[in-house]
């Protein structure tokens, strides 16, 4: 049988068992332990918002609009003088701004130069810009009768002419502005308030660090701000605001800004930080009396 076996196939050879092995089952190796978890981290502060385009916008405007708004109006004729005078100073060799003018003429053409040359109450001598070019070799001589307009690109060099700026303010200036806003404010509202006994309103000026040029100016636009701010509390919520409010004092700060404790506003003061707005002043008068 045990050939048939073989030719068969006969019983299958069991499969050998795998030895056992030599170490004993109690001792299995250890897994290594687990590590233990990173407490969590605190969540990095919030980055500040980035400035809006249009706030950064805002912002340059009011920067430019800072030296354009001590221009003074003036006459055509007049503007045209300092331009020639301003020429006048260049041919000695002095340097001066250059500055690029568009005249306006009454047929309602204009012409874009420099003014070389300036004759009262008769012509102007331009040297024409040409191909983006400030100045050219071609000029025109315009009649002064037909210019009605002139256009100043970079206004802010007309700072150099003190005739065409305001001057700033002196302490009297600003003294004499203290004592006629608040009067002017309560004679609108409540005619005869100081005459018949009342508390009318009063302006006063704590100086330290205000009485210099920079200051000085900072304190007239401040209080002309605030005056005009009033004005339109007393004219939205009626004039009994005014019974609420009887004194503003004017001190120097980091910020401008309005605070108010009881019925004294006090309004903080900061030299060339930007012009305040009479809404903010309004709204920080409003938001004190409440």
């Amino acid at each position: 049988m045990g050939f048939w076996s073989d030719l068969f196939g006969g019983k299958k050879q069991e499969a050998k068992e795998e030895p056992a092995s030599s170490a004993p089952a109690t001792e299995k190796a250890q897994a290594p332990p687990e590590p233990k978890p990173e407490p969590p981290r605190p969540a990095p502060p919030p980055k500040p918002k980035p400035e809006t385009r249009k706030q950064a916008q805002q912002q340059e405007e009011d920067e430019d609009m800072e030296g354009v708004q001590r221009l003074l109006s003036r006459k055509v004729e007049r503007v045209l003088e300092q331009l020639g005078a301003m020429a006048a100073r260049a041919r000695t060799g002095e340097e001066v701004p250059s500055l690029t003018v568009t005249l306006h003429l009454a047929h309602g053409h204009s012409m874009t130069g420099e003014v070389v040359d300036y004759v009262p109450r008769e012509s102007v001598l331009m040297a024409l810009g040409k191909e983006g070019l400030l100045r050219s070799a071609s000029v025109a001589y315009v009649d002064l009768t037909t210019v009605v307009a002139v256009s100043v690109g970079n206004a802010d060099k007309l700072l150099d002419m003190a005739p065409l700026v305001r001057p700033n303010p002196t302490r009297q200036d600003v003294m004499s502005l203290m004592e006629k806003l608040p009067h002017a404010i309560t004679e609108q509202f409540w005619p005869g308030e100081a005459t018949l006994g009342g508390r009318p309103l009063r302006f006063e000026v704590d100086w330290v660090g205000l009485d210099d040029e920079s200051g000085r100016r900072a304190l007239e636009t401040a209080m002309n701000v605030a005056g005009h701010a009033l004005r339109a509390l007393a004219q939205e919520q009626g004039r009994e605001v005014l019974r609420r409010i009887l004194t503003v004092r004017f001190i120097k700060g980091r910020d401008t800004r309005v605070a108010m404790e009881g019925d004294t506003g006090t309004v903080t003061v900061a030299p060339g930080a930007g012009d305040p707005t009479v809404s903010a002043f309004r709204k920080a008068f409003a938001a004190g009396i409440r």
